[in-house]
């Protein structure tokens, strides 16, 4: 039924499955389609799904691998290496970007432009120590309206990656990893104040050095209003923090919370336990915890 009536729509229908992949590189129905739709234009790009399924012998069994490696290095979107790719049917749908400097973040730019990452969800962003801050403010400039997932973990550059954020017109993140980033203050009021982060479902912030005062933007901000996971371990919150998240108006509809009682503090712990707004669930948690 699918394959039928989007063969019946064209382009637009094409437009349509291509933001099915997005969502999930793992459709086998809409693979299956988009394969039919590539092979009615002539696209030579068809020419991968199923291929293994044409080695008649275990001699051309065994040099599938090695054809598809070397078809790989031509598939990679720029700047990236087949290596730092995650395939699907011949193409690339995320992506491992090493970032050392200016260079690595205007290659980002034409990375996310070029034909080859058009179904590019997924992206990380993998700095180096030496990686100059001022340097990277080319991060801001390539598109990242396509991504599901956004990973910079373990870098020291998250206020980089929440300026670049910030200057994005549109997003459909879903999960969006920050952890031991070294984001702090500055980074979560910019994060906050994005609009277009409405779409985030888990947000992983742990082990970076932002305080209670990051985290009354955050708890505030009606963008993560949609948030189902939010992981804030080993920050400095302290009791502010946690009486933020308690009086938070917006983070009705989480079901993963993750903190450290020893970070807040016993009054950390009893804000958390008497909260009226945060979902029941996770109030019992805390006031479990609040009677040890």
């Amino acid at each position: 039924m699918l394959r039928g009536a989007w063969m019946e729509t064209g382009v637009t229908g094409s437009a349509t499955l291509e933001e099915r992949l997005l969502d999930d590189p793992d459709d086998a129905e809409a693979w299956a389609a988009y394969g039919a739709w590539l092979r009615a234009q002539g696209d030579p790009r068809a020419d991968w799904f199923g291929f293994e399924a044409l080695a008649a012998t275990a001699e051309e069994r065994a040099l599938v691998p090695g054809w598809l490696a070397r078809e790989q290095v031509h598939r990679a979107p720029p700047n990236a290496s087949a290596q730092d790719c995650e395939w699907r049917h011949g193409f690339a749908v995320g992506v491992r970007l090493h970032v050392g400097g200016r260079r690595d973040a205007r290659g980002l730019r034409e990375l996310m432009a070029d034909r080859r990452a058009q179904l590019v969800s997924r992206l990380e962003l993998a700095f180096a120590e030496e990686a100059p801050a001022r340097g990277l403010v080319a991060l801001g400039q390539a598109d990242l309206g396509r991504l599901r997932t956004l990973r910079a973990r373990y870098g020291a550059r998250g206020n980089q990656v929440a300026r670049a954020l910030a200057g994005q017109r549109a997003l459909k993140l879903r999960v969006l990893d920050l952890r031991h980033s070294g984001l702090s203050d500055e980074g979560v009021v910019l994060l906050a104040g994005c609009e277009a982060l409405g779409g985030v479902r888990a947000l992983y912030l742990q082990g970076n050095r932002f305080t209670g005062r990051g985290l009354m933007a955050l708890a505030g901000a009606p963008v993560f209003a949609g948030l189902e996971v939010l992981d804030l371990r080993y920050n400095p919150i302290g009791p502010a923090g946690a009486a933020a998240l308690a009086e938070s108006p917006g983070l009705g509809g989480l079901t993963t919370l993750l903190l450290h009682a020893a970070e807040l503090g016993a009054e950390g712990v009893r804000a958390l336990a008497s909260s009226t707004r945060l979902p029941r669930e996770l109030v019992r948690l805390w006031r479990a915890r609040e009677g040890r």
